[in-house]
């Protein structure tokens, strides 16, 4: 299972990659990391989602973001050059299933559960994911947009964050 980043909109939006690797110095190690964001057409055709009822725009699109003040800067500014006026565009933070069909949105805690039994309700996992999703939405203004906001779509599950133009 997988977290899945989606921008959801009305207008066909063109795919970028501003994410760079950087390396960080760490007494004797060295650690690698990506920074910065990207949004590429989408691998999922929204019709194969089971909470397409609950997205809304017509184009979905795979979005990586990292909570760094230039990445957001970067993205805000890609979000005010594209998006049409008084247009919404909606960011979504779900699980995607195991078997590349469902797309969990809540997701329990299995850590100490036996794999057999994780198993044996895994059917009932995604039937209570799919019929009883209730999608967290907060909204704002591109404008007003912060850290604060893209963290509560990289923390979370199940949300979606509704920005306006």
């Amino acid at each position: 299972m997988s977290i899945v980043h989606l921008l959801a909109y009305d207008f066909s939006l063109p795919e970028i990659d501003m994410r760079v690797f950087k390396e960080k110095i760490a007494g004797k190690s060295t650690i690698g990391f990506v920074q910065g964001f990207s949004v590429s057409n989408c691998y999922w055709s929204k019709d194969d989602i089971e909470v397409s009822n609950f997205i809304t725009g017509q184009y979905l699109y795979d979005v990586d973001l990292t909570e760094e003040d230039s990445c957001i800067e970067n993205f805000k500014n890609y979000l005010f050059r594209y998006m049409k006026p008084n247009s919404e565009i909606e960011l979504w933070s779900i699980w995607l299933g195991g078997d590349d069909s469902k797309h969990y949105t809540i997701m329990p805690r299995l850590n100490n559960v036996p794999s057999e039994d994780v198993s044996m309700v895994n059917d009932e996992i995604g039937y209570f994911a799919e019929h009883y999703f209730k999608p967290v939405k907060r909204g704002i203004e591109l404008s007003l947009l912060s850290k604060k906001d893209i963290l509560f779509v990289l923390e979370n599950t199940g949300v979606c964050l509704i920005i306006k133009n």
